[in-house]
């Protein structure tokens, strides 16, 4: 790639002209159910280290907890906010969604010039399957969940299900940092309904999987099929459960990424829009 395309002048959002290294484009992450940004501060850390900027906006209803907005928020005002943070970005980014941000990130890529998506232990854009060995944690979501009302499952579900193989001193760090999320978000994934479903044809960027083999949220056959959906790699981490972003594992399941994205952005060889700004 010449040094003339790596220094692209190109125009974007409102016309504006910006600069930008095309091997380097801004990268969004899209953050968990019950998380938050600062959730996912070890990889922003990781990521701005190999010279990326990074942004993590906040989902609806959180930072603070607010339950009206999370009572009112579905799937399609998650979608809004995720579209919301993409546009405001400088150039065509890189997206990195974790749980429903992999799904976030999904629907976006299918409505965006997104250069490459990244997606952590992604639900699936349709029925999330429960797994036999976490039911046990379901049930006593379950009213919430069908009601459509916020709720923050118990730190012994948490402990379980979604930080089931980490180290106990980080569980603890954990825990206390979760914040409830929308019952609405989850009974669409729960049934599967129209608001998570998409056209697979509509992604036409660079795709990379990435799961845990210990993920008891979304089971390793649907990281698999979401992977095969997208003819995507597929990077698997034997012992990572579905909190595959903490920090305990950044070191092990964030450089493949990088390498990934990497040689994904210097393949990409498409030319930035041509500026007539200056004619």
């Amino acid at each position: 790639m010449t040094s003339q395309v790596m220094d692209a002048r190109i125009r974007f959002h409102h016309n504006h002209s910006v600069t930008y290294d095309l091997q380097k484009p801004p990268i969004l992450f899209l953050h968990s159910v019950f998380g938050r940004p600062a959730l996912c501060e070890p990889w922003l850390e990781f990521f701005r280290a190999a010279g990326f900027e990074c942004h993590a906006p906040s989902l609806p209803g959180r930072d603070p907890t607010d339950r009206a907005v999370l009572s009112a928020s579905g799937v399609a005002e998650f979608v809004e906010t995720a579209l919301e943070a993409y546009d405001s970005l400088r150039a065509p980014a890189v997206v990195v969604g974790h749980s429903i941000g992999g799904l976030l990130g999904q629907k976006l890529a299918a409505q965006r010039d997104v250069r490459a998506l990244v997606l952590l232990a992604s639900v699936p854009p349709g029925v999330l399957w429960p797994q036999l060995r976490s039911l046990p944690h379901l049930f006593p979501v379950l009213p919430a969940v069908l009601a459509g009302r916020p709720f923050l499952p118990s730190a012994r579900t948490m402990r379980a299900v979604p930080l089931s193989t980490l180290p106990g001193v980080e569980q603890d760090r954990l825990i206390p940092q979760l914040v409830p999320d929308s019952g609405k978000v989850f009974r669409a994934l729960t049934f599967g309904t129209r608001s998570v479903r998409m056209d697979a044809r509509a992604v036409t960027c660079p795709v990379l999987c990435v799961s845990g083999g210990e993920d008891r949220n979304v089971a390793p056959w649907i990281s698999r099929r979401i992977a095969d959906r997208y003819r995507a790699e597929h990077q698997v981490h034997p012992d990572m459960p579905h909190w595959i972003v903490a920090e305990s594992g950044v070191q092990e399941v964030a450089p493949p990424v990088l390498r990934w994205l990497q040689h994904t952005l210097s393949d990409d060889r498409r030319a930035a829009p041509e500026d007539h700004s200056t004619r």
